[in-house]
């Protein structure tokens, strides 16, 4: 939600140095010396400094941080807790790892695991939840929980190769799938716009599509698509992606339907006694690969920063794009000119064309591969 413009109070313009500085020498006696330099004026300079900083400064950001919209960090915190919202904690990627070896060969709880470093990435580490024997096909399936939150540890398929503490009996290792399930923390942006849901009055318990979006959002959920009777009168389907705009993990689906149904405490419960069943999947993700060709950019920037910048761009988009089900060709080119550093490009292209995307209601659009030359 776009940050409306603030607005100072009247009674705080007029109040600069030159200005708040000019005041205090035309209230001294007529007798008194004014010339610059002077005793006097030197005198009152530093006071003027320290009035014109506390009004323009000070008091203008106490005055931003009393109302959400220009609030940030712990003041945005406080404004949610108003509502009885809390700021999402960046959740770690989970995934299972393929390993081949010697039958009977344990492997221990917490195991570590690595993608290796780069020249351009850290080592990316991750520890196996349980401890398993190979089997007697010479293989065993584990999984892995990421060591530290993060949306940097959603890796790709076939990354995870390595231990950390190598064994002769392990001959190979491996993830078939990629890491899913890595979120940071709730950006300012995104916990002020489901504050600014609660202060335009749009909290109802009815079941409207609108109600099960804030549910599944306050559950950690990225966004939700509503499809209602979809196996008729009386059910619903969350379609979900987590905040990476990604399709949710197995884990964020059964946290929105644990916290909507709350099939432990009834007392808890969001959903309306009239929806005999509710179900929670994760979005197709349709894969959108962008080529662009002829790119200049400054001596000072590097492609992997452009294409990490140009991903966070796109994703912001894709939510536009999917309420109107529609990835406009339009709406995406112009973003490589917002990136710091892009002088100019030759072509653009979306899966090969310069044309518009359509998508299906359970379709969710996500970055594919970057061809950036």
């Amino acid at each position: 939600m776009p940050q409306p413009e603030f607005s100072a109070p009247e009674w705080m313009e007029e109040n600069s140095l030159d200005e708040i500085h000019e005041r205090m020498m035309d209230n001294l006696p007529a007798d008194i010396d004014q010339t610059p330099g002077g005793f006097p004026y030197d005198f009152t300079m530093p006071t003027a400094i320290e009035k014109s900083k506390f009004i323009e400064e000070n008091l203008m950001q106490a005055l931003m941080l009393c109302f959400p919209q220009y609030s940030s960090e712990n003041w945005l915190d406080l404004h949610a807790q108003q509502v009885n919202l809390t700021r999402h904690a960046a959740q770690k990627a989970t995934g299972k790892l393929l390993i081949t070896g010697e039958p009977g060969t344990e492997l221990e709880e917490e195991t570590m695991f690595y993608v290796p470093a780069t020249a351009n990435s850290e080592t990316v580490e991750f520890l196996s939840d349980e401890e398993v024997v190979i089997g007697e096909d010479g293989t065993v399936v584990v999984s892995v929980t990421a060591s530290e939150a993060g949306s940097g540890y959603n890796v790709g398929p076939d990354t995870i190769t390595n231990m950390d503490d190598p064994m002769d009996e392990i001959t190979a290792i491996t993830n078939p799938e990629a890491m899913t399930g890595g979120t940071d923390e709730e950006s300012d942006d995104d916990l002020y716009d489901r504050i600014a849901v609660e202060y335009q009055n749009m909290r109802t318990y009815l079941g409207n599509d609108i109600d099960y979006i804030r549910w599944a959002k306050e559950a950690g959920a990225g966004d939700c698509i509503v499809d209602p009777a979809a196996d008729g009168p009386g059910t619903v389907t969350l379609v979900l992606v987590d905040t990476n705009g990604d399709p949710a993990s197995n884990v964020l689906c059964r946290d929105v339907y644990n916290y909507i149904v709350s099939p432990d405490d009834r007392t808890q419960r969001l959903l309306p006694t009239a929806c005999a069943k509710l179900t929670c999947v994760a979005a197709t993700g349709f894969e959108v690969n962008f080529k662009v060709t002829g790119l200049q950019y400054a001596a000072n920037t590097t492609i992997n920063e452009i294409m990490d910048e140009f991903r966070k761009l796109v994703k912001e988009v894709f939510s536009d794009a999917k309420s109107e089900g529609v990835l406009r060709y339009n709406d995406v080119r112009p973003l490589m000119s917002d990136i710091t550093g892009v002088d100019d490009f030759e072509t653009f292209l979306l899966n090969g064309d310069m044309v518009n995307i359509p998508f299906t209601k359970e379709e969710y659009p996500v970055v594919g591969t970057l061809d950036f030359s």
